[in-house]
């Protein structure tokens, strides 16, 4: 199966470039009494920026202020993540089964039927966390936004002194995770087809198929042909032996005419008892 091979390994670059993840900001601060001061801001996963101060000059009597980042967007990325860890070693003990333990894995059809369901249920799981996860990059982008950061700070605010920004985050790794997340739900959704044909339901959906109307009209008309040809033989035998009576005379027996055409008269050379050839004779009037 194509999820054995690939699977694994999408997972775990889903996990490495969100779970790994690790950004820095450096601002510089050039403050009117001509002092600098280089201000480093470093989040990482799960991304709780509330929890992410710094400090900041205020360019008066060299005072400094702790700022913090906003928002939380741990919930999503931690999903991203176990779905991508779970789907990783859920895909690493299927290898081993279907490697090692085939006769297991097909005894009652358990294996398929359970393999089935788990491909159905994380499918589920990857296009949910992809979107979600997709949805909050978004927030982390713009809460880190030098923009956003500067103007949390007093001394960026005043126009008298300078904020230059020394090194922004990188986001590739970030952007790879979601482009990760959605090639896992398209392996995985792809591969409930697959899963499914292993489990043979579909064989037994197709086992007794229902007839079409064509194929029930001609089973009708078969059966009602040979009824009727039944019937009409069973007439005409009656109607045969009803004809008419022997009548034995002599060495010979004769019919009657019927309705068939003119009378025949069998008659029989030798002895009635004799096992002689018997001559048909037909006298027309």
């Amino acid at each position: 199966m194509c999820m054995v091979i690939f699977s694994p390994l999408f997972a775990v670059f889903a996990f490495a470039t969100c779970g790994g993840y690790s950004g820095q900001i450096m601002v510089k601060v050039d403050c009117v009494d001509k002092s600098q001061s280089n201000i480093s801001i470093n989040f990482a996963y799960p991304f709780r920026l509330q929890q992410v101060h710094f400090n900041a000059p205020l360019c008066e009597d060299k005072r400094h202020e702790m700022l913090f980042l906003e928002g939380d967007y741990s919930s999503s990325a931690q999903f991203f993540v176990t779905v991508s860890v779970l789907a990783f070693l859920y895909s690493l003990v299927a290898t081993v089964v279907y490697i090692f333990y085939q006769n297991k894995y097909r005894e009652k059809n358990r294996g398929p039927v359970v393999d089935f369901l788990v491909t159905v249920v994380f499918s589920g799981l990857w296009i949910v966390s992809s979107i979600a996860w997709a949805k909050t990059l978004s927030g982390v982008k713009t809460a880190t936004d030098i923009n956003q950061i500067q103007l949390l700070m007093s001394a960026c605010r005043d126009q008298e002194n300078v904020c230059e920004t020394i090194e922004e985050p990188t986001w590739t790794n970030l952007n790879m995770s979601v482009a990760f997340g959605f090639l896992n739900f398209s392996l995985w959704a792809g591969n409930i087809w697959f899963a499914y044909k292993e489990t043979g339901l579909h064989k037994s959906s197709q086992r007794y198929p229902s007839r079409t109307l064509s194929e029930k009209r001609s089973s009708s008309f078969r059966q009602y042909s040979q009824s009727s040809f039944d019937q009409s033989g069973t007439g005409f035998g009656q109607r045969l032996y009803s004809q008419g009576s022997f009548e034995i005379s002599g060495g010979g027996f004769s019919l009657p005419q019927t309705n068939l055409g003119q009378p025949m008269f069998y008659r029989q050379m030798g002895s009635p008892t004799s096992r002689g050839p018997l001559i048909f004779v037909n006298e027309s009037q």
